[in-house]
């Protein structure tokens, strides 16, 4: 009974997850504090702390996404970025780690694991941040949800798409030993 692994979701974070979470946490937190922000042209920008968020999830597992959600969040709106970002973060830690097992068992390899990560993304942003997000706004703003999500939703495509290939190629080109979830 002592030799069982972990599992997934099983409530454990260790030193290691928590220091890369603080790190990514930190570095989500700062983009956002200096209004750090990627010209895309044609008067178009990326806010890149998302990059940090999901990347922070992905490698100090769910737990780990968690705190790196809520220090994200935690200086602008925090009512509605710390519970979105929580959420979104625990989420894709778990995902991650769904990924990169599955990709480890049936020989995918980093180019499968990115192209997975690169097609889910979207539900990340779309499905779990997104809604969430634009929800606890338009309650606390008094305003439709509808309206706010849809407007929201396209306004950010250039972050989407920022995020979506930042990540991929990080996760397809980083060294196997530095991709894979810390434990």
């Amino acid at each position: 009974m002592g030799d069982r692994k972990p599992g997934l979701l099983t409530p454990r974070l260790s030193a290691r997850q928590l220091a890369v979470a603080l790190a990514f946490g930190i570095a989500a937190a700062a983009t956002l504090f200096t209004s750090i922000s990627i010209p895309l042209g044609q008067g178009m920008i990326a806010e890149p702390s998302e990059i940090f968020v999901t990347l922070g999830s992905a490698f100090s597992g769910p737990y780990g996404g968690l705190i790196v959600g809520f220090l994200q969040g935690v200086l602008y709106a925090p009512e509605r970025n710390i519970p979105s970002h929580m959420l979104a973060g625990f989420l894709w830690g778990a995902w991650y780690a769904v990924i990169w097992r599955w990709t480890i068992k049936s020989g995918g390899g980093r180019w499968t694991r990115a192209a997975l990560w690169m097609a889910s993304l979207p539900v990340y942003y779309y499905v779990f941040l997104l809604p969430l997000h634009q929800g606890i706004a338009s309650l606390t703003l008094g305003v439709p949800f509808i309206p706010l999500y849809v407007g929201t939703a396209v306004a950010i495509l250039p972050e989407v798409a920022a995020t979506l290939v930042v990540t991929s190629l990080v996760i397809a080109l980083l060294p196997e030993k530095y991709a894979k979830p810390v434990e």
